[in-house]
């Protein structure tokens, strides 16, 4: 009866269930356990590995340049105007779930892309999909979608990432076409996703990125919108590593 069992929960790929309830058939130490707390830990076991692998597969898709980055793992020593406060203020504040921005500025090698994938991390550990892009790879994927007739699709496709990712954003100007797709990114995400961007520019700056006043005026507008600011100075963290 018990091999029956564990065998057809193997069927139904219930593997969890199915380790759980034959240690529990057979291990003395479980003798007396009632129907209510193996169902229980069955439901827990299996639920807990279905969870874990959600969460594996979550932060393959999202591609992250450093996939095992968490906030945990902060360095709030070095002198690089990052205090705990502000990262707690963040995720306090569900800025997924409130469809808020987080902008990320400093000079190169202060930890920036490391915060960004913090997030990105947390995201996932939440079973919320996320998606890294370099700003220059993110442009020619969407240049490449263009030209084979797919962007109107991959459009609405990014619009609905709940966690988008835009890594090193400048220092060189894009020309129309770069910006137009830009543009038409954060439109389409506006108040629907949360998007995090992270350049080496100060956050005043990033205008002239885009070139012509009146998009960067639009892109601006719509990613300052209910963000969140992450400015960070100081010298580069990498000697140190």
């Amino acid at each position: 009866m018990i091999e029956q069992t564990v065998h057809k929960l193997q069927e139904m790929k219930l593997y969890s269930m199915a380790e759980v309830f034959g240690e529990m058939c057979t291990k003395p130490k479980h003798a007396g356990a009632d129907a209510s707390e193996v169902v229980a830990f069955m439901v827990e076991a299996e639920y807990d590995r279905r969870k874990n692998n959600r969460i594996a597969r979550l932060l393959r898709q999202a591609r992250l340049k450093m996939p095992t980055a968490c906030l945990e793992d902060l360095d709030y020593t070095a002198k690089r105007t990052l205090k705990k406060s502000m990262i707690n203020d963040i995720v306090l504040s569900n800025f997924i779930d409130n469809r808020h921005n987080i902008l990320i500025s400093g000079p190169t090698g202060v930890g920036k892309s490391y915060i960004a994938c913090a997030f990105g991390n947390m995201a996932a550990r939440k079973t919320i999909a996320v998606q890294y892009f370099r700003v220059s790879k993110f442009l020619e994927y969407m240049a490449a979608e263009k030209a084979m007739g797919n962007y109107l699709k991959v459009i609405e496709k990014i619009g609905k990432i709940p966690v988008l990712i835009l890594d090193d954003l400048g220092p060189d100007m894009m020309d129309k076409k770069q910006r137009n797709i830009m543009m038409e990114v954060i439109e389409e995400r506006y108040l629907i996703a949360s998007t995090i961007v992270a350049s080496q520019l100060r956050i005043g700056d990033w205008y002239s990125v885009f070139d012509e006043p009146s998009i960067a005026d639009a892109i601006m507008d719509r990613l300052l919108h209910n963000a969140h600011k992450i400015e960070l100075d100081g010298d580069t963290m990498r000697k140190n590593k």
